[in-house]
C-alpha cells in the first residue's frame, strides 16, 4: 500500500486557528479614522469587510477592537494578508502582548463554548 503525505507550507495553510464571529465586534482603525465591522476572529487575526477597498496586502496597521462600542484591545498591530475582489480583508496579529493574547484566546474559547451549547441544545431538540 502506497500513500503520500504532504504538509503544507505556512504560506499555503488556509487557517492555522479557529475562526468564529463575534456578535458586536468592531475594528476601529483610528489612522484610517474607520470603524469596520469583523467578520471573524480568531486568535492570530481577522477579517473585515472594506467596500471602500482601501487596504493592500503586507499594509500594516494600528486597530483597536471594539465589543458594543466598548474598547475590548488597544495598540495591537496587524499586518493585512489578502484583500479580495469582494472587499474582505485578512489580517494578522503582530507580536501580539501577552496580556492581550490571553484576553483574546478567552475571548475566542468563550465564543466557541456558547457554540458548542447551542449545537448540543439543537441536537437535543430536534
Amino acid at each position: 500500500m502506497d500513500f503520500e503525505i504532504s504538509i503544507p507550507e505556512d504560506e499555503e495553510q488556509l487557517r492555522k486557528a479557529f475562526r468564529t464571529k463575534v456578535p458586536g465586534l468592531k475594528a476601529r482603525f483610528p489612522k484610517q479614522k474607520r470603524v469596520l465591522d469583523v467578520m471573524d476572529l480568531s486568535a492570530t487575526g481577522f477579517a473585515v469587510l472594506d467596500a471602500e477597498k482601501s487596504f493592500s496586502e503586507k499594509q500594516t496597521v494600528e486597530v483597536e477592537l471594539l465589543i458594543n462600542k466598548k474598547l475590548f484591545l488597544s495598540g495591537i498591530t496587524a499586518l493585512v494578508m489578502r484583500v479580495l475582489d469582494n472587499g474582505i480583508v485578512g489580517l494578522n496579529f503582530v507580536e501580539l502582548e501577552r496580556q492581550k493574547q490571553i484576553k483574546l484566546d478567552k475571548l475566542v474559547l468563550e465564543v466557541q463554548k456558547r457554540l458548542i451549547a447551542l449545537r448540543k441544545k439543537k441536537r437535543e431538540q430536534g
